[in-house]
């Protein structure tokens, strides 16, 4: 789940990437904000960078170090 304002929620819609809301934006301060899920899953990713012309992940996880 995540909260987001109504200018990025657009701007993941036209990724590829949308938000399912959980209601109508509500107003705070001078910012329409909304609530909602974003799916999390390699389809999804692999959409987004199509979308923005990516060719690789911009986000890596990093290695795990042995304790």
């Amino acid at each position: 789940m995540t909260v987001t304002d109504t200018r990025m929620d657009r701007i993941l819609r036209r990724a590829g990437w949308p938000l399912r809301r959980m209601g109508q934006p509500r107003r705070f301060g001078n910012t329409d904000a909304v609530a909602g899920y974003l799916e999390v899953s390699s389809e999804c990713l692999a959409q987004v960078r199509s979308a923005g012309n990516l060719q690789s992940p911009v986000l890596w996880e990093p290695a795990m170090k042995a304790a």
